[in-house]
């Protein structure tokens, strides 16, 4: 079953959940709208977004806080950006047998990081860890 891809709404909202969980481990409604005061987002498109991304999975409840004098639900991710990005490509068709060609598309798509020695080795040092979780059967 294909996972369904999110709206540009429910982008904005997740990239700040992913932000704010790097940080700490969850994040309530109420913190989410301080994060976009300023920002065009009102306070039912995020709680709508927040529904929604529940409802896909994206999303979990992972504890209550006491709000004022009501108890509001912390969320949290339940998909890192590398896994989304992942449905975003299989759902587009790319598969990993595509995986190689991905890579190098990638890297030469990267100007604004241009390749440099250091780089290089810190790439192919990780894409050998990716290799062996392979061929151990990790993934």
């Amino acid at each position: 079953m294909e996972k369904q891809i999110m709206d540009k709404r429910e982008q904005r909202i997740m990239d700040k959940i992913w932000e704010q969980t790097d940080v700490k481990n969850s994040v309530s409604v109420t913190e989410l709208e301080e994060l976009f005061a300023g920002e065009k987002m009102s306070k039912v498109s995020i709680f709508k977004a927040v529904q929604s991304l529940l409802q896909k999975g994206y999303i979990g409840v992972e504890g209550l806080e006491l709000s004022g004098t009501v108890y509001a639900r912390k969320y949290e991710a339940q998909i890192t950006r590398e896994q989304y990005a992942a449905i975003v490509l299989a759902n587009g068709g790319i598969r990993t047998s595509s995986l190689g060609s991905l890579v190098l598309a990638m890297i030469g798509n990267d100007r604004d990081d241009m390749p440099n020695e250091t780089k290089d080795e810190e790439l192919i040092a990780e894409l050998e860890k990716v290799i062996e979780r392979i061929r151990n059967r990790e993934v």
